[in-house]
């Protein structure tokens, strides 16, 4: 239907006068003045285009009306229908028929109305028209089609069928040849890969697989949805550049990701955001949400049974590639008496091959081969090298096929696609070579960085067995002194007794001889107390478990309405439900702030389970802005119940300042230092109710009024952080979108309404004989005429040489 850009010859001098020529003309007088009649072969030429028909009546030199087989043909663009009325002043053909049909090419145009211009070479069709260009289709309610560059504007109802997706939309401008579309207001676009699309305005480029949104952009995939103002989607890697006001909802991993730019994979799920990225973590079983922001934050979900697939096939790939490699090469040695010559991948065999062998090298040299042929010698080691040379394929080809081909033609452009594409093989393979290299190499490192860590954290466990049970045989060997010296009897095994058993509750937890055997001292923290299993426990199955890795950098900054907590960096783990803080992270439970350098969060269920704090943690609790409780050591570890801590342990060289209160009254009457090996301490309703001292408790209790100037009253490392403390709008301040999976899911695909109207309109028109489906072209006889007026045809293309064709990768053509 539609003209190409350039080659269509060159620019006709416009004539004002329409130029025409019949077998019968007869004047005719009709509305007070006089018209021609024309009857019996009838052309028009103007403008480059020529109308042709069984009868017409020019009425002016630049007005005439067509009748009977009319067909209007400009360069490659063939207008068929039953009437035209042509006006010269404005280059105007109304075109009539019951079905107008335009065809340009592979291209063809159905429709009820249309118009067109032969100066500008653009047409118009209303009432509805469908397009077809070989497999796809494209039907609107109006539209228009520019000859020149074959683009077709369709407006109003548009739908599309590609190869490569489905279409709807308001309107939509949709290059023929290229395939490139450009699409406005309430697009709706269904791909191959199950993947669904809206846009407001946007544009697909086929050659790259890439969709292009500029408005109100939102993709579905089975697992995620995705809104942004921008998108950039290549389809073949499901690969996604965000811009603008970004919402991601994994509804699988309950996670929303927001962010002004970033980039998204479907598969497996990743994502990377910056400019005000924001993660929010939601189940809607616990009623409440883990907001966390950083400048930059990346989403990953970790499939580990697939790496270890792909790395498999990859190592596979890379073995076949050169168990493959030595056979090419093999196949490649000449064998003895073979006289086939070397040639060149840019220089295709262009002689034919009849008769025997030995005339083909006759002909060889007839045809100046030869000189190819020399070069043989200097290239026989990069052949037996290359197993992709190209012409290991011409040497297999010309002793299996030469004899039967005839000679062929290929164009200029062919030989070159040709060459293109061997390189674009060659280079794939190499890169997949080097891929598969490089994963094995990353996969070796981090094996042995597994084994090391593993290694190292066995030796730990076990020197903290060593040391455990020496510290347990210590403390048996003490009490066992002091039970003697005393005169008590044997007491009941203290391993299965609770400091804060009934029977003990009535003793001096300040004392040092108080100290008995508790289950403090045991593991009380392990993971397996609390009901979840240690990652390095976990069987097969759970190691394969897909699970959600989500890391965080600069100004970390985490909200829910229980605790809050800033860092520099951090990484979470659905797999185990652990959230990992760096570098100066701070960490607020209600009035209690914890410091470390570094922290470890574990979750079940969306509710804190426990806290570890390694390297200088510092506990501390504000009475008022003058006096603050603090706890350090060298580890602490703090228990959550309902996501308030109700345990904290300190273990190594703990360190307490606390200023003591009536039960009843907030005032402060004292104050106690304390340090000891370990402590334990209880909180209820924001308050300290109990403290377990162990390991040689040294403690001095002040009046507030004797406390003495050189007593320190903040420990070292004190920081009261308030400041830092985010609320909810530090965090996240952004709208969420509810889903609109649903709405979606259900909208409705292109049906072609107006294609089904057409089709069955047109059955009914052949069966009766009102119309039929035209194919004709100009005459030859009306082209010698065009000639006769300066007509030229468009330019020729150029001259074809003769080829041998290569595996069956060229076509053959005519010379």
């Amino acid at each position: 239907m539609f003209a190409r850009t350039g080659g269509r010859g060159a620019a006709q001098p416009e004539k004002k006068v329409v130029d025409l020529k019949a077998d019968v003309m007869y004047p005719i007088e009709f509305r007070d003045t006089s018209a021609v009649c024309l009857v019996g072969n009838v052309a028009f030429y103007h403008s480059g285009a020529v109308i042709t028909c069984d009868s017409a009546v020019r009425y002016s030199e630049k007005h005439m009306e067509c009748f009977g087989n009319v067909l209007i043909n400009k360069n490659d663009t063939y207008v068929y229908g039953d009437r035209a009325d042509y006006n010269g002043e404005t280059h105007v053909a109304n075109v009539y028929s019951d079905l107008v049909k335009v065809v340009d090419g592979d291209a063809t145009l159905y429709t009820y109305k249309f118009l067109f211009n032969t100066k500008t070479n653009v047409g118009e069709f209303a009432d509805g028209g469908v397009v077809t260009n070989r497999e796809n289709q494209l039907e609107s309610d109006r539209g228009y089609y520019y000859a020149n560059d074959r683009t077709v504007i369709c407006v109003d109802r548009v739908e599309i069928r590609s190869e490569e997706y489905d279409l709807t939309g308001d309107s939509v401008v949709y290059n023929l040849t290229t395939d490139h579309a450009y699409y406005f207001r309430h697009t709706n676009i269904w791909n191959t890969q199950g993947d669904y699309l809206y846009a407001d305005r946007g544009s697909y480029d086929k050659g790259g697989e890439l969709y292009t949104v500029t408005e109100n952009g939102y993709i579905l995939t089975e697992k995620q949805e995705v809104w942004s103002d921008s998108i950039d989607y290549y389809k073949l890697a499901g690969h996604a550049v965000l811009r603008g006001n970004i919402q991601i909802d994994d509804t699988e991993h309950k996670v929303l990701a927001f962010g002004d730019f970033g980039e998204y994979w479907k598969e497996p799920g990743n994502a990377f955001l910056t400019r005000r990225p924001a993660v929010v973590s939601y189940d809607t079983s616990q009623g409440d949400s883990l907001f966390m922001a950083a400048d930059s934050m990346f989403l990953y979900t970790i499939d580990p049974a697939r790496l270890r697939a792909d790395s498999l096939r990859a190592a596979a790939r890379a073995a076949d590639s050169l168990r493959t490699d030595s056979l090419r090469v093999d196949s490649l040695a000449p064998a003895a008496g073979d006289s086939v010559q070397g040639v060149r991948p840019e220089a295709p065999i262009v002689a034919a091959r009849r008769g025997s062998l030995s005339e083909g090298r006759g002909d060889a040299k007839r045809n100046g081969t030869e000189r190819i042929d020399s070069l043989a010698p200097r290239r026989a080691d990069s052949l037996r090298r290359d197993s992709l040379a190209a012409d290991s394929l011409h040497v297999d080809s010309l002793l299996r096929d030469s004899l039967q081909q005839d000679t062929v033609v290929m164009t200029k452009e062919q030989r070159k696609q040709l060459l293109r594409e061997a390189a674009a093989r060659e280079k794939a393979e190499l890169k997949a070579k080097r891929d598969a290299e490089r994963q094995a190499k990353l996969d070796t490192i981090a094996a042995r960085r597994l084994a090391k860590t593993r290694a190292k954290l066995d030796a730990q466990r076990a020197k903290d067995s060593l040391r455990n049970a020496r510290l347990a045989a210590k403390r048996a060997e003490k009490a066992a002194r002091r039970r003697a010296k005393l005169g008590l009897p044997e007491p009941v095994d203290s391993t299965k007794l609770d400091s804060l058993d009934r029977h003990t509750e009535g003793a001096d937890s300040l004392a040092a001889d108080s100290l008995r055997r508790d289950s403090l001292a045991a593991d009380s923290l392990s993971l397996d107390s609390l009901g979840l299993t240690p990652a390095d426990s976990l069987d097969s199955l759970a190691r394969d478990t897909i699970y959600r890795l989500v890391k965080g950098f600069r100004n970390v900054r985490i909200y829910r309405s229980d605790f809050q907590s800033v860092c520099d960096s951090l990484v979470a783990v659905s797999r185990d439900s652990t959230i990992h803080l760096y570098i100066d992270p701070v960490l607020w439970n209600q009035n209690s702030q914890i410091t470390s350098d570094v922290m470890d969060i574990f979750t079940a269920n969306s509710q804190i389970v426990r806290a570890e704090f390694v390297g200088r943690p510092l506990m501390v609790s504000e009475l008022d802005t003058m006096h603050y409780n603090q706890v350090a050591g060298k580890t602490m570890t703090a228990l959550f119940r309902n996501n308030q801590i109700y345990r904290n342990d300190v273990k190594g060289n703990a360190q307490t300042i606390y200023f003591m209160q009536e039960d009843d009254s907030p005032d402060i009457i004292g104050l106690l230092v304390l340090e000891s090996g370990d402590l334990t301490f209880f909180i209820e309703e924001k308050q300290v109710v109990k403290i377990t001292y162990r390991n040689n408790p040294v403690y001095t209790i002040y009046p507030m009024d004797k406390i003495p100037p050189d007593v320190d009253l903040f420990l070292k490392d004190f920081k009261w952080e308030a400041k830092r403390r985010p609320a909810q709008r530090d965090v996240f301040d952004r709208t969420i979108r509810p889903s609109i999976r649903a709405a979606k899911s259900s909208q409705s695909r292109p049906q072609f309404p107006i294609a089904a109207r057409i089709d069955a309109f047109k059955r009914r028109l052949i069966e009766s004989r009102r119309w039929s489906d035209r194919n004709d072209v100009v005459q030859p006889d009306v082209i010698e005429w065009m000639y006769s007026l300066g007509w030229r045809p468009p330019e020729q293309e150029e001259e074809s040489l003769p080829v041998v064709p290569l595996a069956g990768n060229a076509k053959e053509t005519s010379p």
